[in-house]
């Protein structure tokens, strides 16, 4: 064969190899952008979750699904809770549930050469699963939000005693919401199903119902067996359970246990109805005075007799609680709180002092409030160490006490008032315990000088700013006598003489002479003139029978000037 031919036959299969070549190329090529518009779209015959995406791009399909479950995500979820009769209705959306498209539609889409997926994506039928999410955040606050309605609390069973005889009612478990099974309740019905059942736990009552029973049949059976008898001496009553049954209960203990209790106060009530039981009460040690206002005669104290109702109710307790069923209810001697022994150590065997004060007898006012107050004083006791106060032996001046309207001194004027003249009483009890050698603790003198009275040794009282207070620092008490006579309220101090007093006044300081005042007012007053001034007294101890000063005591008072009052008006009438 010549060269030519070789040539030619050279060429021919360089030109079907460059046309093969060519042709895969194309071929390839054509391959390869079907793949690619394939991994573009979802095959032709496929639903997601019953919402249709055949022949889609993947975004269309997204669009679609978003759209087909949009109904999906209203539609309520009728979540049964176990032990409630209606089921709650859960809005997938408000609790959090989602709709995921983007994992519904993986493995639909997106390139591959692989000739067969290539073929099931043109020719396929898939029905593929529709894939959810949630907001845990969401779903949490959501089914938190619903816990309180789902929530039942345990009801504790007991143990009562109606009419006397046991009763025991049994606990019931309570239930409260379980919130993770709940929300994997929740997870797996959506979208697929409407109804669910929510998870709960049951909450256990403080007291089991084994504890019920063991308290009922030890406890209860002992207390409610038999009638208690009740006795006093030879008196016997018997007290049956259904009487005391009420007053009886048995309590959670914080531990899982029971304790009875008892209304002890009731149980007291109870005893005292049932049993009448003698009785008397003790009286104090006290004076008398002899006729005539004479000297103190003791009257001794007498004993009491009194149930002791703490031990008695202690003792029923005990009974009901136990075999014994027999409480002892005799009374018991009481002592009074100031016995005769008491008294007799008192040392009030002594007139320490003795003191009056003269007053105008022509106001029967005046007189009448004096008796009152004296007679409240009159036989007032004040121990070693003890504290006496004026206004508290004598409260509140009131007519209901028998007070009268009299004259009070309001802003350096005289004015009336109910009580006025006790001040009067005040001055000789000051007196009084001025020389049996007491503490003074609040006294204040007059606002002005009434002549009547001891100079810088005088203190009035005023309900309830004003009071006239002392203590008693012998080692004797003191017993006060006061009362009114002849135009004078006397005074005295019964005790053993510890002191001897005595007082020093020096002289007037600082006079200032009064005015002289014309009222024309219709509750005018008149005032007599008396100067303002200053004074000390000195108070000096003494040990009785001896010249030597132990202690003395300077108080230095101030009256302003009592001004004269002149009324004016014929037709005044003072208030």
């Amino acid at each position: 064969m010549s060269d030519d031919w070789h040539d030619d036959n050279r060429r021919e299969r360089r030109s079907i190899a460059v046309r093969l070549v060519v042709a895969a190329v194309v071929l390839g090529g054509g391959y390869v952008g079907l793949c690619t518009w394939a991994s573009e779209h979802v095959p032709a015959t496929v639903s997601v979750g019953g919402i249709r995406v055949g022949g889609m791009t993947g975004h269309a399909a997204r669009a679609a699904i978003d759209r087909g479950s949009r109904s999906m995500l209203v539609t309520p979820i009728a979540l049964t809770v176990p032990g409630r009769a209606q089921p709650i209705q859960v809005v997938p959306r408000e609790a959090g549930l989602r709709v995921d498209a983007e994992r519904s539609l993986e493995g639909l889409t997106g390139f591959t050469l692989d000739p067969r997926t290539v073929w099931g994506k043109l020719t396929g039928s898939i029905e593929a699963p529709l894939l959810t999410s949630a907001d845990d955040d969401a779903l949490t606050a959501y089914l938190g939000r619903l816990a309180p309605t789902v929530a039942v609390a345990p009801v504790e069973g007991k143990v009562t005693f109606p009419g006397g005889v046991v009763s025991v009612d049994m606990p019931v478990p309570g239930r409260t919401l379980d919130l993770a099974g709940t929300k994997m309740a929740l997870r797996k019905a959506f979208p697929d199903r409407t109804e669910a059942t929510a998870a709960v736990r049951e909450t256990d009552p403080r007291v089991s119902a084994e504890t019920l029973q063991r308290v009922a049949s030890q406890f209860g059976s002992t207390a409610m067996s038999r009638p208690l008898t009740l006795v006093a001496g030879k008196t016997k009553v018997l007290l049956p359970p259904a009487a005391y049954a009420p007053m009886v209960t048995v309590e959670p203990d914080g531990g899982g246990g029971l304790t009875p209790t008892f209304d002890k106060p009731r149980l007291a009530a109870l005893v005292a109805g049932k049993l009448k039981v003698t009785t008397r009460t003790a009286r104090n040690a006290h004076w008398v005075f002899e006729p005539g206002n004479g000297r103190p005669r003791l009257v001794p104290s007498v004993d009491g007799a009194a149930v002791d109702e703490r031990a008695v109710t202690e003792r029923v307790v005990a009974a009901i609680s136990g075999t014994n069923r027999t409480v002892d209810v005799r009374p018991t001697i009481t002592r009074p709180a100031f016995t005769s022994q008491d008294a007799q150590k008192a040392g009030v065997t002594t007139l320490v002092v003795d003191f009056r004060s003269p007053f105008p007898t022509n106001d029967t006012t005046r007189t009448h409030n004096l008796v009152v107050a004296t007679k409240r004083i009159n036989g007032t006791y004040v121990k070693p160490g003890g504290i006496f106060s004026l206004n508290g032996i004598l409260g509140e001046r009131t007519k209901a006490k028998g007070y009268a309207d009299g004259t009070v001194i309001i802003n350096g004027r005289l004015t009336r008032g109910t009580g006025g003249g006790v001040s009067q009483v005040s001055t000789v009890v000051y007196n009084m315990a001025y020389f049996a050698g007491v503490d003074f603790l609040e006294f204040s003198p007059h606002a002005f000088f009434i002549p009547r009275y001891p100079e810088g040794r005088e203190a009035t009282v005023y309900w309830p700013s004003i009071d006239n207070r002392w203590r008693n620092g012998t080692p004797y008490g003191m017993l006060l006598q006061t009362w009114v006579e002849d135009g004078y309220v006397h005074g005295r101090v019964w005790s053993t003489k510890t002191w001897d007093v005595r007082s020093v006044k020096g002289p007037r300081r600082n006079v200032v002479p009064p005015k002289t005042i014309r009222s024309d007012s219709l509750k005018c007053y008149p005032q007599q003139a008396n100067p303002g001034f200053d004074v000390t007294v000195t108070r000096q101890w003494y040990r009785p029978g001896s010249s030597t000063l132990v202690r003395s005591e300077s108080v230095s008072t101030h009256y302003d000037p009592e001004d004269r009052i002149i009324c004016t008006n014929p037709d005044a009438t003072p208030p």
